[in-house]
């Protein structure tokens, strides 16, 4: 038996304890996860460190061989740090400069915000007045983000059926829009 496997034989039996582990292959652990990933983010010094901590969490019994658990975790830490990072970047806008901010401000006039007001209650109060199943397929399509096969799923319906109420309660509101601003545009051009 070589002198590795002797150590790992020791540290494998039911004495086996945390500070032992610990002062055997933590140098180790951060020299392999520089060695693979680099310096970091995350540290290799604190990514050795929880991968200790996560085998301090598991019962030594159910470990048969702690220095591959501790590098098996060192590994899924990193992969999971990055992964967290890509969907963060993706997801994760940065924050428009002030400059960009008073210019959207500018563009927003009390006239257009009433006039965004009155358009949000007329198309309310088309939704409301549509038949019931068609104000929830429209609902759950638009607003949920259900798909129209889910949404057949749900009712017992099929797809094509959904699509249908939701593109007449599409044109229900487009009509009610419509009607307002035709009604408008005569009122201004009647003054």
């Amino acid at each position: 038996m070589s002198e590795g496997s002797a150590e790992e034989a020791a540290l494998a039996g039911s004495e086996m304890s945390l500070s032992v582990l610990y002062g055997s292959y933590r140098k180790e652990l951060v020299a392999f996860v520089r060695s693979r990933f680099g310096g970091g983010p995350p540290e290799p010094e604190d990514v050795a460190q929880q991968a200790f901590v996560n085998f301090a969490t598991v019962a030594p019994s159910q470990v048969l061989n702690p220095r591959a658990f501790l590098y098996r975790t060192a590994v899924n830490i990193v992969l999971n740090y990055r992964k967290r990072e890509r969907i963060g970047r993706r997801f994760l806008t940065p924050m428009p400069e002030t400059e960009e901010l008073q210019q959207v401000r500018d563009e927003i006039s009390p006239e257009k915000s009433a006039q965004a007001e009155e358009h949000y209650a007329l198309v309310e109060a088309a939704i409301r007045a549509m038949p019931q199943p068609r104000r929830s397929y429209l609902l759950l399509n638009r607003v949920e983000g259900l798909s129209y096969a889910e949404i057949a799923r749900r009712a017992g319906l099929s797809e094509s059926v959904i699509r249908k109420h939701v593109a007449l309660a599409v044109r229900e509101c487009g009509r009610m829009l419509l009607e307002v601003n035709d009604a408008g545009g005569s009122k201004r051009g009647g003054r």
